[in-house]
């Protein structure tokens, strides 16, 4: 592949900016950047394959720039563990999710929650921005935004409404982002502000998007409950790191420990302990994600968030997380090392393994 701008075929202001476009050799160095977990399938002609792209990753949040040489359709399968969400810079993406035919265009967002068949079909010379969002960040952030455990998968409506003041906003922070992250000049690339954008990028899809909870976060609803419940719940959202007993909470309620006990399972569906240990794998899934792994460790953070058995701890965050604690760490070392995301330049030796 030759330098330069994939779309205008010219030289790029910037020839740095131009080496981060690869040409995946075949459909399996696009079809691994979009999973890691082999998904998806191929249904045209694989001789006629032809994909530009570059990538890159910041904390959970991967961020691909996509040029399509030919058209392209796939088959996603029914589970892939995170959300897709494919913004068009410019041509036609056609796709299915759940049996319910997706059309987009340049300003017409698609969202392609973790569970739920899905396909689609990518126009030839299409740009395109994709962005996988790992389930566990969209889902995180919309309990912490609610300030209660979200347990099921939300019901995304699988396209954000175009001329929604919302919809433009949130697209502009994701072109924001495009811009900055293949830069190694902004101080976007460094973790103390990366980060954060990141977290506002997720909780402002949340506001964007169309989805049950999505009244609730606009109008900064606060959970439909009996009053002692709600204090039961803040009590536990505000000091998770403290030494909380079932006992207390009840105590400090003004109720007794059965009426807690079936006040928790009618709102909330499940018991107070077990709430508790749901917002304490969370927060500390996200100090994980936020911390060095040369002065952190795994134990040092389960035992700050109540959790004394690290095998415990390890099994619970691999059953909620899809990994343990040590690699989520090991993951975070890449950018307090290089002070930048994961790029990935793809080729056919390393598929796409190689790091900038």
């Amino acid at each position: 592949m030759t330098e330069g701008d994939p779309v205008t075929g010219g030289p790029t202001s910037d020839p740095a900016d131009s080496r981060l476009w690869t040409r995946a050799k075949e459909f399996d160095d696009f079809a691994l950047v979009c999973c890691g977990q082999p998904h998806l399938n191929l249904l045209t002609d694989p001789d006629e394959f032809s994909l530009t792209q570059r990538v890159g990753r910041m904390g959970l949040v991967t961020v691909s720039e996509i040029l399509l040489g030919a058209d392209m359709s796939m088959d996603a399968g029914e589970e892939c563990g995170a959300y897709r969400i494919v913004v068009p810079l410019s041509g036609r993406i056609e796709g299915v999710y759940r049996g319910a035919s997706v059309a987009t265009g340049p300003g017409v967002v698609s969202v392609y929650p973790p569970e739920g068949h899905t396909a689609g079909h990518w126009a030839a010379h299409s740009r395109l921005i994709s962005l996988k969002i790992d389930r566990s960040v969209v889902d995180d952030a919309l309990s912490d935004a609610l300030r209660r455990q979200v347990t099921a998968q939300p019901d995304f409506t699988p396209v954000m409404p175009a001329d929604a003041p919302t919809t433009r906003s949130w697209v502009n922070m994701v072109v924001l982002l495009k811009e900055q992250l293949f830069r190694s000049d902004t101080v976007l690339n460094q973790p103390l502000v990366g980060l954060p954008f990141i977290d506002s990028l997720v909780r402002g899809f949340l506001l964007a998007a169309e989805h049950p909870y999505r009244d609730a976060l606009v109008t900064d609803e606060r959970l439909r409950a009996p009053r002692a419940i709600r204090m039961a719940v803040e009590i536990i959202e505000e000091e998770a790191d403290l030494a909380l007993t079932l006992s207390s909470i009840a105590a400090r309620c003004h109720v007794s420990v059965r009426s807690l006990q079936q006040g928790f399972r009618r709102h909330l569906g499940m018991s107070p302990m077990a709430y508790l240990r749901e917002v304490r794998l969370r927060r500390a899934h996200h100090t994980l994600l936020r911390s060095d792994p040369s002065e952190v460790t795994v134990a040092s953070v389960a035992y700050q968030w109540g959790f004394s058995n690290l095998g415990r701890f390890a099994a619970a965050h691999a059953a909620r997380y899809g990994e343990t604690p040590t690699e989520t760490l090991r993951r975070t070392a890449s950018s307090f090392a290089g002070g930048g995301p994961l790029l990935r330049e793809l080729n056919t030796a390393s598929r796409g393994a190689a790091t900038r």
